[in-house]
């Protein structure tokens, strides 16, 4: 008997120590699989956030370019100028004019800090140092050829100018008067 009881013990034992380290293995993997998501977890947080925040830019984006729209009124040649533009903000929204592109038969035309040749016409009165195009106002926009290349000079025939805002809302014309 002293042979059965010691092959009892032992399996006893086996048991006991097989019992543990597969206890002692699950733990492990639980605390792996918690450090796993507690890395994962703001990750995908943080990108969730980004792209919401992205897509919310971008509906701004869509909404400002649905209220936005540009006129161009005329675009004429004149005995004191080379050129005068004007354009009428027929959109919702207020828009810059420093912000406002100009470019004359392919070549851009510097509006930025020059006042005595932009202004914004409202009914009767004229502002030359604002920076605000409101709805339903005239940007007049005086082209100098001095300012531009001598292959993009106003000739009176067939001269372009396109207008782009902020927001990439344009309008384009076609030169209608002569000198």
């Amino acid at each position: 008997m002293r042979n059965g009881q010691r092959a009892f013990k032992n399996l006893l034992h086996q048991e006991d120590t097989m019992g543990f380290s597969t206890s002692g293995a699950i733990i492990v993997i639980l605390i792996g699989v918690l450090v796993a998501f507690s890395a994962i977890v703001p990750t995908v947080f943080n990108i969730t956030s980004t792209t919401g925040d992205a897509f919310s830019a971008k509906n701004d984006q869509f909404r400002e370019q649905a209220n936005s729209e540009i006129v161009i009124e005329s675009f004429e040649t004149e005995s004191t100028v080379d050129a005068v533009v004007n354009v009428t903000n027929d959109g919702a929204r207020s828009l810059s004019v420093e912000r406002t592109d100009v470019v004359v038969n392919g070549e851009y035309y510097p509006t930025n800090d020059s006042d005595a040749e932009t202004a914004i016409i409202t009914n009767d009165s004229t502002r030359s140092s604002s920076d605000v195009w409101l709805p339903g106002t005239v940007l007049q926009i005086e082209i100098d050829n001095s300012k531009l290349e001598s292959d993009s000079e106003i000739t009176g025939d067939g001269d372009r100018v396109k207008i782009t805002t902020e927001r990439g809302i344009a309008a384009t014309a076609e030169i209608s008067g002569g000198s």
